[in-house]
């Protein structure tokens, strides 16, 4: 898998924790973890833990974990139609509703489904894990 890299700009530094800001590209159109990010602002700071020796406004290579866009392409593409297709299947056969009702039913779960990523947006905002790769 590639990695997405951004290049930062070190902002503030307490002990080994950075706080960098990063400038919103193209790339967070399209990522489902921008919401996230708080990618709707021009710039997002983020902060770091790092053992790099570092100064005020270095330039720095970071990194959004892969295992973390993997999980958050799921949640926004793939449950959403898990969610609606389990909605409709228990409606339909569980519960013995004709087709119609199933299929408001499962709109329905699409509607909980959006719920609930924003539930899970809001909770996980402050646990992106970014990694600085190396100094620029």
């Amino acid at each position: 898998m590639d990695n997405h890299e951004d290049i930062a700009i070190v902002r503030e530094i307490k002990d080994n924790i950075v706080q960098v800001e990063v400038e919103r590209t193209g790339s967070c159109d399209g990522c489902a973890v921008s919401g996230i990010c708080n990618s709707n602002e021009k710039t997002i700071l983020h902060t770091i833990k790092t053992d790099q020796q570092l100064v005020l406004g270095d330039r720095v290579k970071v990194d959004i974990a892969p295992s973390l866009r993997v999980l958050s392409s799921f949640i926004v593409f793939i449950f959403p139609i898990i969610v609606m297709i389990s909605f409709y299947l228990i409606s339909k056969y569980l519960f013995n509703f004709n087709e119609d009702p199933s299929i408001v039913i499962s709109m329905f779960g699409l509607l909980l489904s959006g719920l609930f990523i924003y539930l899970i947006d809001k909770r996980f905002a402050n646990k992106l894990s970014f990694k600085i790769i190396k100094k620029l």
